[in-house]
């Protein structure tokens, strides 16, 4: 009997059967051809990896609906016929739901209008006029004009064609985009709609066009594809839509949509809760799914919001309160995750920390998973080659960037020993073990397992030197050796602790706190200091807090703050002077004097490289190759050294 028998469970919808219980959502990584604007070659690979992994339906994302009004942004992938320049996309799309069917899932693709936050530039066939609900002007300045009963028939006819754009290029299943802010969310949501015509006003007038819309596609697509939409059960802002009206808008579609996937939140007012991340919690709209069920709602339900445990996926498909699962950044994190979880070897899954920089990425240029360095570098491995010898090779550092160098370079076939001066491996994540840091320390302990299931020879306790290396005599050697706190400079300076001690010491921690430094590790440590019922101050020397944090995580740690605001205090554009027994001395930026009191003081302001072990063992004579990765060669976050940790070790030949 399988471990987990409802989530393996098969499931036809309209003829069309899913071969399991797990959905793969739109992760990005998607590099549309410059001409057609279809996917190419690297996105291809990317995606059907996905499909090779297990997923039983595996979904393409954000693709506009026409390239007249719908686009909010650049480099989006068309689906529709370009006849002004005679582009059919189609051929190039079938490569994409090929690469998908020959594994055994089903292609989705996510259709969407922006709306109001189109812009004119992005779309190559505007008219230079931007629609949405109610007039207005924007902050840039763009005037959005409100949608007419004209422009609800043409944009129904929009949707419709795309949809069967998608059908005819091999997709099975659509999914049209209803939540986080996108047009059809803009009625829906009072926050965006103030009409006052038939289309405002009570939930029942707000439906009437994304009804108009869905009912346009199933008019076109007929009875044998399966329509999904993607809505917010809870949008997370002021006048925003409500759960009674999620429910009541989810039974209208009864008949019309056959999947309806959970989210919640909206980009542009409360982005973060759209993708959860490590201060959020899991599972997170599970009690949205357990109310549509409840009201009776007849479509299947799934559901994104951090989905981590196949036992309680398992257990709740069981129960009724849910059909599908949909994971997105867990299944970017590790594409092999649905087969892995269905074996029951959900130990042997990487995952995911939640960090959410490959969704910032889109928007800084980065478009990678931090702990995936393979992620959207597919094409580009193809040209790895292949080890012409098996190599001794000898990695310092028992991090998460040195362990991934191990256990990669185990992989290709070398003989691999591990050195770690301390007496356990998880290098600086071992904080990670006491505290509120699950994902990290998840990700710690995948390490760590997949270390002791590989005939890796790991020294603990070892100081890695050139007397070492005579001793040991590797090809290759690959140091990770971290880095060290920077100690504060100031006077009193032995009257505090580095931050970690809240992880490490708990109970030497005071009721009083304050915390120097106002970067992402402070700031974490005052929400779970505050939620033990401490008082806690943060020093800043610059003008805001974690200002290291991307564009999800920092709004969450606003929203934290906000709630805290009698717990947490946070002093900016100040300079710590001295420390005491009982309390801190800083200056404003006018130079006044202030003194807080305090039975704690914690700092963080930055590390110093471990560059001395680098620089002696690259003085050892007899190596083929020679790398130094992560920290140690620079302050960075787990993503440097994970990635290069693995092409350091890919890079052994």
């Amino acid at each position: 009997m399988k471990k987990y028998p409802n989530l393996s469970k098969t499931c036809t919808i309209r003829g069309v059967t899913y071969r399991n219980r797990i959905f793969s959502t739109p992760t990005g990584l998607t590099y549309p051809d410059e001409y057609s604007g279809a996917p190419d070659f690297r996105t291809v690979l990317f995606y059907e990896k996905k499909a090779r992994g297990g997923a039983a339906s595996v979904n393409y994302g954000e693709t506009p609906v026409n390239n007249v009004d719908a686009v909010r942004r650049p480099n989006v992938d068309v689906i529709r016929p370009d006849f002004s320049r005679m582009i059919l996309p189609a051929k190039d799309w079938i490569k994409f739901t090929d690469a998908i069917h020959r594994h055994g899932a089903n292609p989705c693709v996510q259709l969407a209008h922006a709306g109001l936050f189109a812009e004119p530039f992005f779309n190559g066939a505007s008219t230079g006029k931007v629609i949405g609900p109610v007039e207005m002007d924007k902050e840039n300045g763009t005037h959005v004009t409100a949608m007419d009963e004209e422009d609800m028939a043409r944009i129904a006819g929009d949707f419709a064609e795309a949809a069967l754009c998608a059908v005819q290029s091999g997709f099975n299943q659509v999914m049209v985009q209803c939540c986080h802010g996108w047009l059809l969310a803009q009625f829906l949501s009072p926050a965006w709609n103030t009409r006052t015509d038939e289309y405002g006003g009570s939930i029942e007038n707000r439906a009437k066009f994304p009804l108009q819309v869905l009912r346009a596609v199933r008019e076109k697509v007929g009875p044998r594809v399966v329509i999904q939409i993607r809505i917010s059960g809870d949008e997370h802002q002021k006048n925003g839509w409500t759960l009674d009206d999620c429910i009541a808008f989810c039974k209208m579609t009864d008949g019309i949509v056959d999947i309806i996937e959970i989210s919640s939140g909206d980009y542009h007012n409360s982005e973060h809760y759209c993708w959860v991340n490590p201060l959020m919690g899991h599972f997170v709209n599970i009690p949205i799914a357990k109310a549509l069920k409840e009201a009776g709602v007849q479509a299947r339900l799934t559901a994104v919001g951090g989905h981590n445990d196949p036992a309680k996926m398992d257990q709740l498909i069981g129960e009724g309160v849910i059909d599908f699962f949909s994971i997105g950044r867990g299944i970017l994190a590790d594409p092999d995750l649905p087969k892995k979880f269905l074996c029951g070897r959900e130990e042997d899954v990487k995952p995911c920390i939640r960090c959410s920089d490959c969704m910032a990425g889109l928007y800084t240029g980065y478009y990678q998973c931090n702990i995936n360095p393979a992620a959207g570098q597919e094409a580009y491995l193809l040209g790895t080659p292949a080890p012409k010898a098996r190599k001794k090779v000898v990695v310092v550092g028992g991090g998460v960037g040195g362990m991934e160098a191990a256990i990669t370079a185990f992989d290709r076939g070398h003989d691999v020993t591990l050195v770690e001066k301390g007496d356990k491996l998880g290098g600086t994540l071992l904080f990670a073990d006491h505290g509120h840091k699950e994902d990290l320390r998840k990700l710690k302990d995948y390490y760590v397992r997949q270390i002791e299931k590989r005939d890796i020879k790991v020294m603990l306790g070892t100081e890695a030197d050139t007397a070492l290396m005579d001793q040991l005599h590797p090809t290759d050697i690959i140091v990770a050796s971290g880095s060290t706190h920077r100690v504060l400079g100031v006077p009193g300076v032995e009257n505090a602790k580095y931050a970690t001690a809240a992880y490490f010491e708990p109970e030497t921690i005071g009721n009083k706190v304050v915390l120097i430094g106002g970067g992402m590790i402070n700031c974490e440590i005052a929400v779970s200091l505050a939620d033990e019922g401490k008082d806690v101050t943060i020093i800043e020397l610059l003008d805001g807090t974690a200002r290291d944090a991307n564009m999800f995580i920092k709004p969450t740690l606003d929203e934290l703050f906000a709630q805290r605001a009698e717990s947490i205090h946070v002093i900016t554009e100040a300079a710590t002077k001295s420390i005491s027994e009982n309390s801190v001395t800083y200056t404003d930026k006018d130079g006044n004097e202030f003194e807080v009191p305090a039975d704690t003081v914690l700092y963080a302001v930055g590390s110093i490289p471990n560059s001395a072990v680098v620089d002696e063992l690259r003085e050892w004579p007899d190596w083929e190759s020679f790398r130094a990765i992560g920290d140690c060669t620079g302050a960075g976050i787990v993503k440097k050294a994970i990635h290069q940790g693995y092409f350091a070790a890919m890079d052994i030949l």
